[in-house]
C-alpha cells in the first residue's frame, strides 16, 4: 500500500479509507495567463507561490477558488476564505470537524475528490484550483484549461513543517499571508499550553500511541502513525512520546491487525479515531482475546478522540489533534 489509503468518506468506512486517501501528492502549477505547467519558465507577475514543481505567477490575489483535496479546503477555510466549489462537501463535513473548519452552505459541491465534475467547475469561473498532484492526475490538463492550478505535496518530511510551508504557500495566493502566520503560531501556542497542563496534572511525558481503526473485508484494520505523521509531531510538541515505532509507509503509518498491536510499547496510552458506525475497538475487537490482553487495554487506557479528528489535515485540524488530546487525557 504505497500510497496509503487516508482519507475516509462517507458511504461504506471501508472502502471509503482506501480510495480517499490515494494521492496526497506533489504540486503542480499553472501561470496566471492559461493555467499552463510552470516547469523550468521563470514565473512573471506580482504574486508568487512555490509548489511542489515550480512557481506559479498571479497578477493579483485569487478570490474565486475551487479545492479538490480537503486538507486545502481546511487551509481555505483557516485563511477565512470560502471556497466556491470544494470536493465531496458531505465527506468533508462529516469527517474534519475542527472547530472553524465547517463550510459554508453556499459553497458548490463539485463531486469526489477522485472524480470531480469539470463541468460544474468550469461553470463557477475560478481564477484558482487547488489540487492534490496524485489523485488529479488524470485531469490536470483539463483543469489548467480552467484557471491557474497549484497543488502542494504533503508527505515530504517532516510532514508538520511541509503543512505549514504549503499553508504558507497557498496564503500568498490568496494575499492573506498575515493571517496565515497568525494560524500558523496558534499551533506551537496551544501545544505549549497543553504541556503546562499535562506537567501540572502529573502526566508531563507522557507515552502515548494514536491509531486510526476501520473494517475492512470483516477485518479489523489499524493504522498506528509514527513519528514520521504529521499527527504525533503535533502530540509531540506538547511534550507527549510516541510509543509505536513500526515501519512507516509514505504517510508515516504502519498498518496492522490487532496482533501488531502487541508491539505498542507496553506503558503506553492508547489514542484512537474511528467513524461512529464502523469503529472496531467497541466492536469485533471488544470480544478478542489479543486486544483483552493488551497491557493498554487491562489497565483501561483506550481512549477515543472526536471521530472527526482528521489526523491528515491542515492547522486546524493540528489544534483539533491537540484539542481532543487534553480532553482524553482529563488535563
Amino acid at each position: 500500500m504505497q500510497r496509503i489509503l487516508r482519507a475516509l468518506a462517507t458511504s461504506g468506512t471501508a472502502a471509503a479509507l482506501m480510495l480517499s486517501a490515494v494521492g496526497c501528492g506533489s504540486g503542480t502549477a499553472g501561470d496566471a495567463a492559461g493555467g499552463k505547467p510552470a516547469g523550468d519558465k521563470p514565473a512573471i507577475g506580482k504574486i508568487t507561490v512555490e509548489t511542489a514543481q515550480g512557481q506559479i505567477a498571479l497578477d493579483k490575489p485569487a478570490t474565486k477558488v475551487v479545492t479538490l483535496e480537503w486538507t486545502y479546503t481546511e487551509e481555505l477555510v483557516a485563511l477565512g476564505v470560502t471556497p466556491v466549489g470544494n470536493a465531496d462537501n458531505k465527506g468533508y463535513g462529516t469527517w474534519i470537524t475542527a472547530k472553524g473548519a465547517g463550510l459554508a452552505e453556499s459553497v458548490t459541491d463539485v463531486g469526489s475528490r477522485n472524480e470531480p465534475s469539470l463541468e460544474k467547475i468550469r461553470a463557477l469561473q475560478p481564477d484558482l484550483i487547488v489540487i492534490d498532484d496524485d489523485r488529479s492526475k488524470a485531469n490536470l490538463k483539463a483543469l489548467q484549461g480552467i484557471a491557474p492550478v497549484v497543488s502542494f505535496k504533503y508527505t515530504t518530511k517532516p510532514q508538520l513543517d511541509t503543512m505549514k510551508k504549503n499553508f504558507t504557500e497557498l496564503a500568498k495566493a490568496l494575499g492573506k499571508e498575515d493571517k496565515a502566520a497568525e494560524v500558523t503560531r496558534q499551533i506551537d501556542t496551544k501545544a505549549a499550553d497543553l504541556k503546562g497542563r499535562l506537567d501540572k496534572a502529573g502526566k508531563g511525558g507522557l507515552k502515548y500511541a494514536v491509531a486510526q481503526g476501520f473494517t475492512a473485508n470483516g477485518t479489523a484494520s489499524i493504522r498506528m502513525l509514527t513519528d514520521d505523521a504529521i499527527a504525533p509531531q503535533v502530540l509531540n510538541l506538547a511534550g507527549l512520546k510516541n510509543g509505536w515505532k513500526g515501519e512507516p509507509d509514505a504517510w508515516g503509518m504502519t498498518t496492522v491487525g490487532v496482533e501488531g498491536l502487541t508491539k505498542v510499547e507496553q506503558d503506553a496510552t492508547f489514542l484512537y479515531v474511528a467513524s461512529q458506525k464502523d469503529n472496531p475497538f467497541t466492536g469485533d475487537l471488544a470480544g478478542n482475546a489479543v486486544w483483552k490482553g493488551l497491557e493498554f487495554v487491562k489497565n483501561d487506557k483506550v481512549l477515543p478522540l472526536d471521530p472527526g479528528t482528521w489526523l491528515f489535515g491542515g492547522p486546524l485540524s493540528a489544534l483539533h489533534i491537540l484539542d481532543e488530546t487534553g480532553k482524553a487525557l482529563k488535563v
